[in-house]
């Protein structure tokens, strides 16, 4: 009887402790179910976040992932991205007051001194503590964003108070889908470049310029400054270039009128457009009417001295015109400068024409500037 007491107690002791194991291994499934829900639950927020960032920038998307990056892990107080340029990565973005100065950085893709670098040559992760790009790191991962596109970025992510990062794989996780939203921002921002800016000479396109235009006299309408001129150039006898010596020294022709426009105005300032084939398009600012005149002159002469790679003189006609003196908006102004560039052309080329208040034109000489007469 007392044998069947004792197996029978052994019995409950067994039933006891699997029963304790198995309520163990449940809350044990639970809690891990919970952190995988938790940590798919956050990979997908990060992802709607990253794609509404893609609506704004390409540096909204990197931005959006450095905050998302520390709200995974609060250790983390410095986050990198570095982008492609050439054999080199350059520091594009910095967050964190530890690593700001770093901006504008360089590390070279082929020596994997670094994680970044180590990143970006092996096409994954690279963690550890060896290659800290920080002095004050404690610890540090960086990943690579990449497509068929090729390298997109390495984004680098560091701690200088923890020795590791939670929930590294989360993080990784969360970069590696951030390389679509960057992506799409990337050729977003392209295809606007594309539209803004001319191919061949890197100047405004017409659209980009006239939308700049309008733009700007808004601002002296509405500004402390008062007056803002427009020149309007043409590329005299352009076709004879092309027609003789073919569309390769055409092309560079134009990109040499582009390279002086460039040169006459005051960087940061003046805006310079191709108005489409051989005419060009300027905006300049801080600068009365008479002073852009003779401005306008100067690049008339340095054309007429520039060498082109052409045996054949080129020169140029302008024609000026001012807001709000010869013109109420932006068409006009327009209008009344191309007026004056076609009175440079029929006066004969290679020179400057002036609107007078808009209805009458005159050619630039020394001391004709103000006259009321028309040439």
């Amino acid at each position: 009887m007392s044998i069947a007491i004792a197996v029978a107690a052994l019995t409950c002791a067994i039933l006891g402790s699997l029963a304790l194991r198995a309520s163990v291994e449940l809350r044990v499934q639970r809690v891990d179910a919970q952190t995988v829900r938790a940590r798919e639950e956050f990979v997908l927020d990060a992802v709607r976040v990253l794609l509404d960032a893609s609506r704004r920038s390409s540096e909204a998307v990197i931005e959006a992932l450095a905050a998302l990056i520390a709200r995974r892990d609060p250790v983390i107080d410095a986050v990198l991205a570095f982008t492609p340029a050439g054999e080199e990565l350059e520091c594009a973005l910095a967050d964190g007051a530890r690593v700001e100065h770093y901006v504008g950085a360089r590390l070279r893709r082929d020596v994997p001194d670094y994680l970044p670098s180590r990143a970006a040559r092996d096409g994954h992760r690279a963690a550890g503590h060896d290659g800290l790009l920080v002095p004050t790191d404690r610890c540090a991962i960086a990943v690579p964003m990449a497509d068929t596109g090729g390298l997109r970025a390495v984004i680098y992510a560091s701690s200088s108070a923890a020795d590791t990062i939670d929930g590294e794989d989360t993080i990784v996780r969360t970069i590696e889908h951030a390389t679509l939203p960057y992506a799409i921002a990337l050729e977003r921002e392209l295809a606007r470049a594309d539209a803004t800016y001319d191919g061949l000479t890197g100047l405004l396109t017409p659209r980009a310029f006239r939308s700049r235009l309008r733009d700007e006299i808004a601002r002296v309408r509405f500004g402390p400054a008062k007056v803002l001129t427009l020149w309007f150039i043409d590329t005299d006898r352009f076709k004879s270039i092309n027609d003789s010596y073919g569309h390769a020294a055409g092309d560079a022709v134009l990109q040499g009128m582009a390279e002086l426009l460039r040169a006459q105005g005051v960087p940061e300032v003046d805006i310079a457009g191709r108005n489409g084939g051989d005419e060009f398009c300027a905006i300049i600012h801080d600068a009365q009417k008479t002073v852009a005149i003779e401005r306008a002159q100067s690049f008339c002469e340095a054309v007429r001295r520039h060498d082109f790679g052409v045996p054949q003189p080129i020169t140029a006609s302008v024609g000026v015109a001012s807001y709000p003196h010869d013109a109420r908006d932006a068409n006009e102004l327009l209008e009344v400068a191309d007026a004056a560039m076609y009175h440079s052309k029929r006066t004969g080329r290679n020179r400057v024409s002036f609107a007078v208040n808009g209805t009458a034109f005159a050619v630039f000489r020394e001391g004709s500037v103000g006259s009321d007469s028309a040439v």
